[in-house]
């Protein structure tokens, strides 16, 4: 069984809020975290550089790692195929724009999130028990410093 590995981008906004993008594609409505596939030539922050570069129009100024699947998850479109999908917590340079009808953007919490692909729900669940965390510890902590993430070209 080859292997998908895909990388996908957790953007926050300061409302508490996270990009999520509704796509259509191959006659449906996707509702997923912006990122794609990674090519062969590519390091995984090259890959989400380059999607987000294609997808919102903006670079990435930092990205840390957040999740890694931990389970066996077959591909959604290629059924003789097993995922490895990476999220990380990025902070962009500009706000994110899109030009295409077949693209939308929402800002959402993650308890609102309808997520299409599996991965994406296990994310939300773990942004949910992160987010409660961090409700319950004191304001003054400051963000974690992300490493910044090389330019696309």
């Amino acid at each position: 069984m080859r292997w998908i590995v895909r990388v996908y981008a957790l953007i926050p906004n300061e409302w508490g809020g996270y990009l999520v993008m509704e796509e259509y594609f191959r006659g449906e409505w996707l509702t997923k975290f912006p990122g794609g596939g990674v090519e062969p030539h590519e390091g995984l922050i090259e890959a989400l550089s380059r999607e987000i570069c294609e997808e919102l129009h903006t670079e990435i100024e930092k990205a840390h790692h957040f999740y890694t699947l931990d389970y066996f998850q077959r591909s959604y479109y290629h059924k003789d195929a097993r995922l490895m999908a990476i999220y990380y917590k990025v902070q962009l340079k500009d706000a994110p724009l899109v030009f295409s009808p077949r693209v939308k953007l929402y800002w959402l919490p993650p308890h609102l999130m309808q997520l299409t692909f599996p991965g994406d729900r296990q994310v939300q669940k773990l942004l949910m028990q992160h987010d409660a965390h961090l409700s319950t510890e004191p304001s003054s902590e400051n963000p974690p410093d992300y490493p910044p993430a090389p330019p696309y070209s």
